[in-house]
């Protein structure tokens, strides 16, 4: 077969129903972060099902990666396809406490619905549809095709008394795979990108801000006066809240970054606070804290970082502990022309055309990427749109695109691991 054969045989191996029941069921399977196993035992039985080289790497209880492999005939390079297990399914469950149903997804006409098939759980069905693509065309690949299925990707750390294995995430699955015998000459991390293709990701930064007080009962509350008087952490915090808010002005600004696939901007934001208890007001408190997440590019320090924020907490008057929890680097990959070059040649087959170009939000967030770059297995990220419409409240994965996705993933695989001999 020549190569156009070869493409028109893998893409008319590529089922749009199995494609879709896949990525529905997936998205279906409930599993927040830290309580990832039942997708990788659904995964690792597909995986079986179809004749795949397969096994699980346990990180610690109820969290397990799923590996499975296409091996080649040796010769050519290798891959890795990766996703993340975890998904966007709401809080995960307090200590102790049961596990909430996630939501479902929906197919409505050319569309599906539900933010597990978005993150991630589609773009990982359409790299396994790929896979089981090119081993049902009877095609001999040189290089292997690796498939890993991670733990931990979405943004979780240890802090207060949400303690253990089960509150670790940013990179937790994949940090664990290449550290434990998955190596590859490239990465590619399968996410919704509006179709452009990046190797740049920020790095991330967690931070708890804790001001301290004195805590009255109501009715012994003294005198109010000037804010700078206030005994109480709460009242105090706000002003705290108000000088962070103005330094991450100053930080989005002085940190962004022009790379060739586009301009980065870190942001900031307060995703937390504690302090009191909804239940008895009246009581009073000593302390209040907030938990900010920081997004860093690939040249600033953690340091720096840490120094910025406590200037900033310091400035409202009230002093504060600043306390870093969780720091992950973001990376800018090296040696990745093949691989990109692979994404685009599928791109342009598949789709006719170039890449579009990757928006602010995908180079300025923190995935699993970083983890390959870190250890130097070049990398990049890739996958379908998320779209949305005017009077819609929910966004959608169009079906059409999930299914060109699966058919670009083969021919990247392809070009990379080596296709089989051509007329």
């Amino acid at each position: 077969m020549n190569l156009k054969e070869i493409e028109k045989k893998i893409s008319q191996n590529i089922e749009e129903k199995e494609l879709v029941e896949l990525a529905t069921c997936l998205g279906n399977i409930t599993a927040p972060s830290g309580y990832e196993q039942p997708m990788a035992d659904y995964i690792e039985e597909w995986l079986k099902k179809y004749g795949f080289h397969c096994y699980q790497q346990n990180l610690c209880e109820g969290r397990s990666n799923t590996v499975g492999i296409l091996k080649g005939n040796g010769g050519g390079k290798s891959i890795i396809f990766n996703s993340h297990l975890d998904s966007d399914m709401g809080l995960p469950p307090l200590p102790g406490g049961p596990i909430p149903p996630g939501p479902k997804t929906r197919v409505e006409g050319r569309r599906i619905f539900g933010k597990t098939v978005q993150n991630d759980r589609g773009p990982m069905a359409a790299f396994m549809i790929a896979a089981k693509a090119i081993k049902d065309a009877n095609l001999i690949i040189h290089g292997d095709l690796i498939m890993t299925m991670v733990v931990g990707e979405i943004g979780m750390a240890p802090i207060d008394e949400f303690q253990g294995p089960k509150y670790i995430g940013k990179g937790y699955g994949s940090r664990h795979a290449v550290a434990h015998g998955i190596t590859a000459d490239f990465a590619l991390v399968a996410e919704s990108t509006d179709f452009g293709v990046t190797w740049v990701e920020a790095g991330a930064a967690y931070f708890k801000v804790t001001v301290h007080g004195t805590g009255y009962y109501t009715p012994r509350l003294p005198l109010r006066g000037a804010l700078k008087d206030t005994p109480n952490p709460i009242v105090k915090m706000a002003a705290v809240i108000l000088a962070i808010e103005e330094w991450a002005a100053r930080y989005e600004h002085n940190h962004q970054i022009e790379y060739p696939v586009g301009v980065m901007i870190p942001k900031v934001a307060i995703g937390g606070i504690r302090g009191g208890l909804p239940f008895s007001p009246s009581l009073g408190v000593d302390t209040c804290s907030i938990y900010v997440d920081v997004r860093v590019p690939p040249p600033t320090s953690f340091a720096e970082v840490e120094r910025e924020l406590k200037e900033a907490v310091l400035s409202a008057g009230f002093g504060g502990d600043v306390e870093l929890y969780m720091a992950r680097k973001g990376y800018e990959g090296k040696n990745v022309e093949p691989l990109v070059e692979a994404v685009r040649k599928a791109h342009r087959s598949i789709r006719g055309g170039d890449c579009p170009p990757v928006s602010t939000p995908e180079i300025s967030m923190w995935r699993d990427v970083n983890v390959f770059n870190e250890v130097g297995i070049p990398a990049a990220t890739f996958g379908f749109p998320r779209k949305t419409e005017p009077g819609l409240r929910e966004k959608f994965v169009e079906i059409d695109d999930l299914v060109d996705c699966a058919k670009m993933y083969a021919l990247i695989a392809l070009d990379i691991c080596g296709l089989p001999d051509t007329d």
